[in-house]
Parts: structure tokens; C-alpha cells; sequence
């Protein structure tokens, strides 16, 4: 496993009319500095657009105006890793290189342990090499364990690892899937929610056919995945489980229709 921790973080912008803007800086400019980065395994964005969001389910009202998610995988050792990406977006405000800022609205989700990833056998890569793997999208699950370390926790977890997500690696369309536990805040990085918050899971399934197509399929699967049904309290509670496409670069227009 080469990635030791996972940052994610969610954005939505507060003018409808900067979103191409935003996507050339943070895809030219933002992204590319920090991958450069020996300490970044990988990073990779995505986009909720108004049909992903459709599509998908929100158990947490706070997550409603997400538009974008970005996760980034760092390597070992992750002290010296974590300080030279931290130092990089401090250098950025310096160089004058941060435009977003008046605009972008972040919700930083935190850092997270990574737990298992799993590849399709179709797709022949190590699990490890899905994140370098070219997709189409991702389907993201944010949710809360409400007793992790209880029997009932464990049950959950093993039946979500021997049979849910093996049952969707077998879903056309679905290339492989990563498990995440919750590891501390990010309170640095303008979050406000707990530096300690032991049952925040993510889930992520890694999409190489058709992303809404895929998603549904998904759901017809397993409907357990998205959670629709589940609320605060439950052994799961699924906060956000969306749908989210890959970006390319120049092909910014999903939010076009909400301009004024």
C-alpha cells in the first residue's frame, strides 16, 4: 500500500461565474506544484455536477452545496511529507498564486487512515496502482460508524469487506474500490468539524465506464452502499454518497446553466 494517509477536502464556489476559473488554476497551477511533491503519491479531483448530484444521496444537510472533491495520497515518511505540502501552500499565498481564495468555500473533511483497496480481477493492476489508473469518475461515500469497536462495528466491517465490495468489483464499470478510516482534523486547512472522530469512514469505488450509468448500477446492487435510508444513530449513517466525474482539462461548462 503506497499511500500512508489520505487528505480530502470539499468546495463550492460562492460566485457561479468563476468555476472556469477556478478549474485552470487548481488543474494548471495548483495541482500540478503538488504532485511535484516526493512526498504526494498521488492526487486526483473530481466534480458533483448538478446530474452527479441527482443522482446521488446527501444523509447530512452540510454537504449539500459540495461541487468539487479533492483528495490527495501521501507517502512515507509522512511527517517530512505532510510539512513540505503544507509549506507549499503557504509558499503559493507568498508567490501570489492562491485567486480562489475570495471565492472558494472549503470543507475540509480531514486525514484518513487507508484500511483496504480491492481491484476489479478484470482489470489486471495491483490494487495499490488504482489511483494512477486513468478513470471517468469516482462514486464517493462519506459516512459514520456509530460504534466502531463495538461487535456490531465489526460485524459491519466484515460484512462490508467480504461481501458488498466484492459484490460491487463484479458491477461492469466498477475498476476497483478503497476503504478509509478517519485519522484527525484539519483544522488548519479551515475545517470545523472534531480532530477526533473515530467512526468517519470513506469510501471510494474507482469508475471506468460510464459514471451515472455505473452509480446506478451500483445502487441496484447494493442499495446498502448509498444509504439512503439510514440516519444518525444507525450502525451506518451515510453523510454523502454522490457520484462525482473526473476532470479534463479545458472541459469546465457543468455549471454554465447556473450563471445569472
Amino acid at each position: 500500500m503506497t499511500t500512508e494517509r489520505l487528505f480530502l477536502t470539499f468546495t463550492h464556489l460562492a460566485d457561479a461565474t468563476r468555476h472556469a476559473e477556478y478549474n485552470a488554476w487548481h488543474q494548471l497551477d495548483h495541482l500540478p506544484e503538488n504532485r511535484l511533491l516526493s512526498g504526494v503519491a498521488w492526487g486526483d479531483r473530481w466534480v458533483r455536477t448538478p446530474r452527479c448530484a441527482a443522482a446521488g444521496h446527501v444523509g447530512d444537510p452540510a454537504f449539500a452545496p459540495v461541487q468539487y472533491a479533492v483528495a490527495y495520497g501521501f507517502r512515507h515518511p509522512l511527517e517530512t511529507a505532510l510539512r513540505h505540502w503544507t509549506d507549499l501552500n503557504q509558499r503559493a499565498l507568498w508567490w501570489g498564486r492562491r485567486p480562489e481564495l475570495a471565492w472558494t468555500r472549503r470543507q475540509p473533511a480531514g486525514f484518513f487512515h487507508p484500511v483496504k483497496e480491492y481491484a476489479a480481477p478484470r482489470v489486471l493492476v495491483a490494487p495499490a496502482a488504482l489511483p494512477h489508473r486513468p478513470h471517468r469518475g469516482v462514486h464517493l461515500t462519506l459516512s459514520r460508524t456509530a460504534a466502531p469497536d463495538t461487535a456490531a462495528g465489526a460485524a459491519y466491517f466484515a460484512a462490508l469487506d467480504r461481501h458488498v465490495v466484492p459484490a460491487l468489483l463484479a458491477v461492469p464499470g466498477v475498476a476497483g474500490a478503497a476503504t478509509y478510516r478517519f485519522a484527525e482534523g484539519a483544522a488548519a486547512f479551515g475545517a470545523q468539524g472534531a480532530d477526533a472522530d473515530g467512526g468517519l469512514t470513506l469510501r471510494l469505488l474507482y469508475l471506468d465506464g460510464d459514471v451515472l450509468e455505473t452509480s446506478a448500477a451500483v445502487e441496484r446492487a447494493r442499495p446498502d452502499w448509498i444509504g439512503r435510508g439510514s440516519a444518525a444513530g444507525d450502525v451506518e449513517h451515510v453523510l454523502l454518497s454522490t457520484p462525482l466525474l473526473s476532470i479534463r482539462p479545458w472541459e469546465w461548462d457543468w455549471f454554465d446553466g447556473d450563471r445569472m
